[in-house]
C-alpha cells in the first residue's frame, strides 16, 4: 500500500539555510520529486511572508503546494509561521487519519516536540534540512532525516532536461501556463523512468512490479502517457527501455507482467526476444491497409498481453475458488482486484469532479479502456468481474444511499480504492459463508485472496468480523420476528374478546335481525314497535 503524505514547509528557515551554506537560491523541485518517490502528495504547504518571497511563489505553484500568508508585522513575527505550521499539523493527524506521514522542511530544533507527539500518534515523521543550520536533536528525533544536500549532487539528473528547460519560464508568471502545457520527449520520458526506479529501490531495494514503476511515474509527471511515443502499452516502453540498456526486466509469474530492475540488479532477465519493437516499428512492416481498420488494429491489446494466465490453486483454495465462480463472482488475483479498483475510483472521482454522472452500463467500457494501459494490462471481461461483484457488494450507492440495481441508474462510491478492495474481501467471505462453507482453513483462504499464505492472521480477523456481522443481523431478525408474532397474537386476542363480548350481550340473534329490518334509529338507539 502507498504512503500518504503531509508536507509542512517551515521556508524562511530552509530558504536562510541554503544561502547562508553558499548552496544558492532553495530550490523545491528535487525535493518533491525525492517525496514522491515515497509515496502520494495529499497535502503540501509552505509558511512565509510572501511579500518577501515572491520570486520563489512561481516554483511553488507549479509544484501544487499551498502557500500559508504569514505577513510581517513591525517586525514581530518571530515563531509565528512555527506556530502556524505546529497547530496545522496536529490538526491534520487528529482530522486526516488516513496521512501516515509527515514531512517537515526544517532545521529548527523547536520542532523536536510536535515530532514527537507525531510519533506518539502512530505517524512516521521525515525531517528535511540543510547541514548546517539543522539541529542534531531535531535530526535523532525523525524517523528520518534527508539533508538538501544530497538531492543537489544527484539534482540535475533527477531534475531532467525538462524541468531545466522551463527555468526561465518559471520566473515569469505569463509563461507559466506555456510550460505547464509542454509534453515530455521521448528521452526525457526515458530518463523519468530510470530516475523513478532509482527512487523506488532506495526506499525498498529489489525489484518492483511495473504497475508500481508507473504509478510512480504518473505522481512526478501526471501527463505522461506511453502512447504518445508509439506504445501500445506500458510494457512496451519497458522493453524498448531494456533495449536501451536502461532497464532490467523479468517475467512475474503471479502477474503475468514484469518486475523491473536497474541494470546490474540481481533481478534476471528472461524476457529477451522480438517482441520489443516500439509499435511505430510494427506499423511500418505492416501492408498499407484501411485507416479505420488500421487505428482498430493498434487499438487491439498484444496477443502475448492479452490475458495473464490465473494461478493454479490447489487444495481447499481451488474448492473455494469453484464456489465463488459457481456464483458468479471469480475472485481473479489480488493484483488483478487492485488494478481494476484503482482505475475505476480514479474514473469515478473524475467525473464527479467534472460535474459528469456515473452509469454502470458505460463504466464498464470506460475502466476495460484504462486497464488495457495497466501492466499486465486486465482483460474486460475481468474488469467486468470485478466491478459486477463491487455492484452485488452494494458499494455503487444512489444519491439517497441505497444500493444500485440498475445498469443504467446513477450512482455514486463513498470510499477509496482501498477500502473498496476490503470491501470486496470481505463479500467473498460472506458469500462463501452463505454457501455454508467451512472457513477454518485461513492458509486457503490466504492462497486464494492474495496469492500466498503470508496474510493468514489477516483472513481470520477478516472471517471473525463477518460471522459477528452475520450474527447481529440474525438476531436482529429473529427480534423482529418475535414482535410480528406478539402483534399478531394480540390481534387475535383482541378480536376473541369482542366475540365474547357479543356473545354475552343481551341482544339475540333475533336482535341481529332486527338490526338488518331497520330497527335502530339513526343515534343508534333501539326503536320499539
Amino acid at each position: 500500500m502507498e504512503n500518504k503524505l503531509c508536507v509542512l514547509i517551515d521556508f524562511e528557515n530552509v530558504a536562510a539555510g541554503t544561502e547562508k551554506e553558499g548552496l544558492g537560491k532553495f530550490d523545491i523541485r528535487p525535493v518533491m520529486r525525492r517525496l514522491k518517490d515515497k509515496g502520494r502528495i495529499l497535502v503540501a504547504r509552505t509558511y512565509g511572508d510572501w511579500g518577501r518571497f515572491a520570486k520563489f511563489k512561481q516554483k511553488f505553484l507549479e509544484q501544487g503546494i499551498t502557500m500559508v500568508e504569514m505577513t510581517s508585522y513591525r517586525g514581530q513575527d518571530k515563531n509565528r509561521a512555527d506556530i502556524a505550521l505546529v497547530v496545522d499539523a496536529m490538526e491534520l493527524a487528529f482530522t486526516r487519519p488516513y496521512i501516515d506521514t509527515f514531512v517537515l522542511l526544517s532545521g529548527d530544533s523547536d520542532f523536536t516536540p510536535a515530532v514527537k507527539r507525531l510519533k506518539e500518534l502512530d505517524r512516521r515523521v521525515i525531517g528535511m534540512g540543510t547541514r548546517g543550520s539543522t539541529s542534531r536533536l531535531l535530526v535523532e528525533s525523525c524517523d528520518e532525516f534527508i539533508f538538501y544536500e544530497s538531492l543537489l549532487k544527484t539534482g540535475p539528473t533527477n531534475r531532467g532536461r525538462r524541468s531545466a528547460s522551463r527555468d526561465d519560464d518559471s520566473d515569469n508568471g505569463e509563461n507559466v501556463e506555456t510550460a505547464k502545457a509542454r509534453a515530455l520527449s521521448r528521452d526525457e520520458a526515458f530518463e523519468l523512468l530510470s530516475e523513478t526506479i532509482a527512487g523506488i529501490l532506495r526506499e525498498d531495494p529489489g525489484e518492483v512490479l511495473a504497475g508500481l514503476v508507473k504509478q510512480s511515474m504518473l505522481r512526478k509527471e501526471p501527463a505522461f502517457d506511453e502512447t504518445e511515443y508509439g506504445y501500445t502499452g506500458f510494457a512496451r516502453f519497458l522493453e524498448a527501455g531494456r533495449d536501451k540498456g536502461l532497464v532490467r526486466l523479468a517475467k512475474d509469474n503471479r502477474s503475468g507482467g514484469y518486475r523491473v530492475d536497474l541494470p546490474g540488479g540481481d533481478g534476471g532477465d528472461d524476457s529477451s526476444d522480438d517482441s520489443s519493437d516500439s509499435d511505430d516499428d510494427r506499423r511500418d512492416r505492416r501492408p498499407s491497409r484501411g485507416r479505420r481498420q488500421q487505428r482498430a488494429e493498434e487499438a487491439l491489446p498484444e496477443p502475448e498481453h492479452e490475458e495473464a494466465d490465473l494461478p493454479v490453486l490447489e487444495g481447499r483454495a481451488a474448492e473455494l475458488e469453484a464456489v465463488l465462480t459457481q456464483m458468479g463472482h471469480h475472485p481473479l488475483t489480488h493484483f488483478i482486484r487492485h488494478t481494476v479498483m484503482h482505475e475505476f475510483v480514479d474514473h469515478v472521482t473524475e467525473r464527479e469532479r467534472r460535474k459528469k454522472r456515473n452509469t454502470l452500463m458505460y463504466v464498464y467500457g470506460d475502466i476495460a479502456r484504462r486497464c488495457r494501459k495497466t501492466d499486465p494490462l486486465v482483460p474486460s471481461h475481468q474488469v467486468k468481474q470485478v466491478i459486477h461483484t463491487l455492484k452485488s457488494a452494494g458499494e455503487l450507492l444512489h444519491a439517497s444511499g441505497s444500493p444500485v440495481r440498475s445498469q443504467n441508474a446513477h450512482f455514486i462510491i463513498e470510499k477509496d480504492a482501498e477500502e473498496l478492495l476490503v470491501s470486496l474481501r470481505r463479500y467473498y467471505i460472506h458469500s462463501m459463508l452463505e454457501h455454508g462453507e467451512d472457513l477454518s482453513d485461513s492458509a486457503a483462504l490466504s492462497q486464494l485472496l492474495w496469492g500466498d499464505a503470508e496474510h493468514a492472521v489477516e483472513v481470520e480477523e477478516l472471517v471473525a468480523w463477518v460471522q459477528h456481522e452475520r450474527t447481529l443481523a440474525a438476531e436482529a431478525q429473529d427480534d423482529d420476528d418475535e414482535s410480528t408474532g406478539d402483534d399478531e397474537s394480540t390481534g387475535d386476542d383482541e378480536s376473541t374478546g369482542d366475540d365474547d363480548s357479543t356473545g354475552d350481550d343481551d341482544s339475540t340473534g333475533d336482535d341481529d335481525s332486527s338490526s338488518d329490518d331497520g330497527s335502530f334509529n339513526a343515534d343508534g338507539s333501539y326503536w320499539e314497535e
